[in-house]
């Protein structure tokens, strides 16, 4: 799915509110980290007697150690960025609802409003007929309304972006 529209939107935000920043590896690095943890417990305190906890202990540390250092070195060698909210110092929360072809208009309405309750309570099909590109963090969220059509993703209208907080306050 293209986003480049909807990142592009909030990147021009002012104050530098949201920037562009490279996905964290950290937690793979640490899943790999626990995984070198186990097989080091594995072939230090257990018997290699008892079967099934060195077998599992092992296991489990070679799965571990392989998924830290393919998924992060896959998220490194990327380099993609992603949103990043810098006044709450988390990175945006990416998510996709689709709907049927018949709720574009009350969608559409439901943006320009800023009503995210109707947002929320319209109904979902696992058919990505109309997609929803949503980026969210405590204080912001931003739309972006994506029909499919010929094959390809094609955006309807321009990216919304909500200031939660203000419209809190």
């Amino acid at each position: 799915m293209n986003t480049d529209n909807i990142c592009k939107a909030l990147y021009a935000l002012p104050g530098g509110a949201i920037t562009p920043k490279s996905e964290s590896i950290a937690s793979q690095m640490i899943i790999a980290l626990v995984g070198v943890a186990l097989l080091t417990i594995n072939s230090l305190f257990v018997d290699p007697r008892l079967d099934s906890l060195f077998m599992a202990l092992l296991t489990c540390g070679v799965a571990m150690v392989l998924y830290g250092i393919v998924v992060g070195g896959v998220r490194y060698a990327r380099g993609r960025k992603v949103p990043y909210d810098n006044e709450l110092r988390e990175y945006m929360k990416y998510r996709e609802r689709y709907f049927d072809r018949e709720f574009i208009t009350p969608i559409m309405r439901a943006l320009e409003r800023g009503d995210i309750e109707a947002l929320d309570t319209m109904p979902t099909t696992n058919i990505a007929q109309v997609v929803l590109v949503e980026y969210s963090s405590k204080y912001r969220k931003a739309y972006s309304l994506m029909e499919y059509h010929d094959t390809e993703y094609r955006v309807i209208g321009e990216p919304t972006i909500l200031d939660i907080k203000q419209s809190r306050t």
